[in-house]
């Protein structure tokens, strides 16, 4: 009791907190008879704050229960939050996208694209002393003179505003707004315009200096010179390195790399930019015929919906003689897998989404050798040749082997025979070659 009594005298020089004191009536309840000296200090205090014990637990766990619902509800805002989609709210709300929405096809762009020409925008407000807004609408009124007054086949570049923002109307446009740009812009501008030239000689004037300094003071201090020659030809090495170094680390630091524009293709590739990928490969045996048509398959699967093409183009293996017994049964196995996967998947709009293009073999008189014509690079030669609609390729035209393609092919995606093509890869690539 003692030290209790000591402890509770040195509490009387401080101001009784409710939490401490619903604390201590929970740690006393049920405790020997000894401690009750302290409960009886505990009510008196509490009489002189104008309360009471039951008062006290009452209010304490009142407030802890609405401190808990808080929090609770605090949580449940955060997880609401984070499912908004920030980006999709604020360009429903920019008044920068309503007004390039208005020419080209800003909104059919993907959102890397649409935050280029925002921050190009930007960028342009900020050093001509006009608003954001100002900007979007003269690009745009600028684009659509453009395509006014060029031919069809431009117009259709000249016409997108990106086209003044992050392309080669973009000088033309900086002088019409009275554009001036910050140094550090211009310095990276001026890098640009330089090239290979300004990277190396950059490199050599840093290099020059960083020699020059120390032989100067060895110079100096007077050190022979044929001495600074031979330290001048020892020391050429870490300048150079030290240079290219610190070349490098500035060009990293100063130019950016910037995202090439593309189009979304969020409802998949749409049919006026139908797609071919084309996948050159040998016939050696059927356990490769069975490997080669399950990668097509798996590319279909990796890709988006919409006009895609799959083609095997084939050749058999070099041979001495123009066919070789186990040619055809070789074909029939590609074709069977081929017919197999048009089954299962059915065809687009185009014909058949699955396709095997086989050629046949012709006499090498270098080699002294029946090959398909030029290997490889013949293959896709002839492709593009036929897609153009010719008819004196070597592809073989049989019963079931057609050499038929889809019309209006727009773009060939070729692929090794031993690529694994990442998901969603083809959308992008035909996104970007696909942006005006």
């Amino acid at each position: 009791p003692e030290p209790a009594l000591a402890i509770l005298a040195d509490l009387e020089k401080v101001p009784l907190r409710d939490a401490f004191a619903v604390e201590l009536i929970h740690r006393l309840r049920d405790q020997d008879p000894k401690v009750t000296p302290v409960l009886t200090w505990l009510d008196n205090r509490l009489a002189a704050q104008s309360t009471t014990a039951d008062f006290v637990v009452r209010e304490e766990l009142q407030r802890q229960g609405s401190g808990t619902v808080t929090v609770r509800n605090i949580i449940t805002s955060l997880r609401s939050i984070s499912d908004v989609d920030w980006s999709d709210l604020f360009e429903r709300m920019s008044l920068v996208d309503k007004a390039l929405s208005a020419a080209g096809h800003f909104p059919a762009m993907d959102f890397p694209t649409r935050n280029l020409y925002r921050s190009a925008i930007e960028q342009l407000a900020r050093g001509s002393g006009r608003s954001e807004l100002q900007i979007a609408h003269l690009v745009t009124q600028t684009a659509q003179r453009a395509s006014r007054d060029c031919n069809a086949l431009a117009g259709g570049r000249v016409g997108d505003p990106g086209y003044h923002l992050i392309a080669g109307g973009r000088q033309a446009f900086e002088k019409s707004i009275g554009f001036r740009s910050s140094p550090k812009a211009w310095v990276a501008r001026s890098g640009r315009a330089l090239g290979i030239r300004g990277y190396a000689g950059a490199g050599v004037l840093l290099a020059g200096v960083v020699l020059a300094i120390p032989l100067l003071a060895l110079a100096a201090i007077g050190v022979d010179g044929w001495w600074l020659s031979l330290l001048g030809l020892v020391g050429a090495i870490s300048a150079i390195d030290l240079s290219v170094a610190f070349v490098n680390r500035f060009v990293a630091h100063t130019f950016g790399a910037s995202p090439l524009p593309a189009l979304e293709l969020a409802a998949g590739v749409p049919a006026q930019l139908r797609t071919l990928v084309a996948v050159p490969t040998l016939l050696t045996s059927r356990a490769s015929v069975a490997e080669q048509v399950e990668r097509l398959e798996i590319h279909h699967l990796a890709s988006p919906e919409g006009d895609l093409h799959f083609a095997l183009l084939s050749d058999w293996v070099d041979a001495d003689n123009e066919s070789e017994i186990e040619d055809e049964a070789l074909l029939e196995a590609a074709l069977d897998g081929v017919a197999d996967l048009n089954r299962r998947y059915g065809t687009g709009s185009g014909g058949d989404r699955f396709l095997l293009l086989h050629r046949r073999r012709v006499w090498n008189e270098s080699e002294r050798r029946w090959i398909g014509w030029e290997r490889k690079r013949g293959k896709l030669h002839e492709l593009n040749r036929l897609l153009r609609g010719a008819t004196d390729t070597t592809f073989l035209r049989t019963e079931r082997l057609t050499a038929a393609v889809p019309d209006d092919v727009r773009y060939v995606i070729t692929l090794d025979a031993d690529t694994r093509l990442p998901r969603d890869t083809v959308r992008r690539l035909i996104g970007k070659m696909a942006h005006p």
